[in-house]
């Protein structure tokens, strides 16, 4: 009985990408968020600023950041992202990363004075 059940578990799997529980662009762009988000850990730490990371997911704020003098503040860690077309049009003739799309704070993060830091991440 159990190895019926094992057998159809694994008969389930199938290599179809439709199957996949994250894509291989989601993948990417997590991995790119949570390189930046150390980037930004290591600056701010050579900045002297004493560091703390939100162990929650759905936490509004990625970062705590403590001055010499007692200073906290919250900063939600983003990545900076340039559009690629710009009303249908291709921006290839245009310098790389010259369209920023700008990003602002959520209702939540207004109220509760997070700011946000915005990173570049290098390939």
């Amino acid at each position: 009985m159990v190895r019926s059940s094992f057998r159809s578990n694994k008969s389930n799997k199938s290599n179809d990408n439709s199957s996949e529980l994250i894509s291989e662009r989601q993948k990417k762009t997590s991995i790119k968020g949570t390189v930046t988000e150390y980037e930004a850990i290591a600056k701010l730490t050579r900045q002297g600023y004493y560091v703390a990371k939100s162990c929650d997911p759905a936490c509004p704020f990625d970062i705590v950041i403590v001055d010499k003098k007692g200073k906290i503040q919250l900063l939600d860690i983003k990545t900076n992202t340039y559009r690629k077309y710009k009303k249908g049009k291709s921006l290839k003739h245009k310098p790389k990363k010259s369209c920023l799309i700008y990003r602002c704070p959520t209702k939540e993060q207004k109220r509760l004075g997070i700011k946000l830091m915005m990173v570049d991440y290098d390939w």
